[in-house]
């Protein structure tokens, strides 16, 4: 092997050896944070701890008490969704069918209506 290569190698196996030292340190770091992008309204969260200066108890209590907000947001969310599915699906269906028709007359050119038709009363989704 010669030198140049030698001294390449090196580099290249001190450079891996840095990161791979850098990422540990860094994961140790932040082992015990929850993801800000994971935690029910992360960024909220971060900001009222950092105007009001909250101590580790009162954070700890404020993140539970988002996370309970959160979740009553979506147990009722998914509550209303069971109730009024039907009426739901009913005016989703409505909106689809308005716009498929935009699409079919203003979109598609009319030589190639017949083949919209066609592809849409199988069901089929265009790829």
């Amino acid at each position: 092997m010669s030198g140049v290569r030698l001294w390449i190698g090196l580099l290249a196996l001190c450079c891996f050896a840095a990161g791979l030292g850098a990422g540990v340190l860094v994961s140790e770091s932040r082992a015990g944070e929850v993801p800000r992008g994971l935690e029910p309204m992360g960024d909220y969260r971060a900001a009222v701890v950092e105007r009001f200066g909250l101590e580790p108890a009162r954070e700890r209590l404020f993140g539970e008490v988002l996370r309970n907000y959160q979740q009553s947001i979506d147990e009722t969310r998914e509550r209303l969704l069971a109730e009024h599915r039907p009426e739901l699906e009913r005016e989703l269906a409505e909106i689809g069918a308005r716009y498929q028709a935009y699409i079919r007359d203003h979109v598609i050119p009319s030589a190639r209506r017949a083949e919209f038709d066609a592809l849409s009363a199988d069901g089929r989704t265009i790829q």
